[in-house]
């Protein structure tokens, strides 16, 4: 290991012993998103909000078991879905 890799590694130790502590500037933070919550709230399977929202139903299926989390695009899409289900598929579908 180089020395600029160590030095990376001990700054990034010292930002988690830092986040513990309780500093929350700079830090982003991904609280989780109920994936399953909002499919239900839209009143749709898997794979009709799959379709609905032209999301591939593997990922859909991912998002709910946990295996997978959404990426930031896909957080945005969910919260617009979340606000307002009907109005987020009939921007889709135009």
């Amino acid at each position: 290991m180089i020395e600029q890799d160590f030095e990376s590694l001990k700054r990034g130790l010292a930002q988690v012993e830092a986040y513990k502590a309780g500093a929350r500037d700079g830090f982003v933070e991904h609280t989780p998103i109920d994936i399953k919550a909002i499919r239900k709230a839209a009143g749709k399977t898997q794979g009709e909000f799959a379709s609905a929202y032209h999301l591939p139903i593997g990922t859909v299926r991912d998002w709910e078991q946990g295996r997978r989390q959404p990426d930031a695009p896909a957080r945005a899409l969910l919260t617009i879905i979340a606000a307002d289900p009907a109005g987020a598929e009939r921007l889709l579908a135009g």
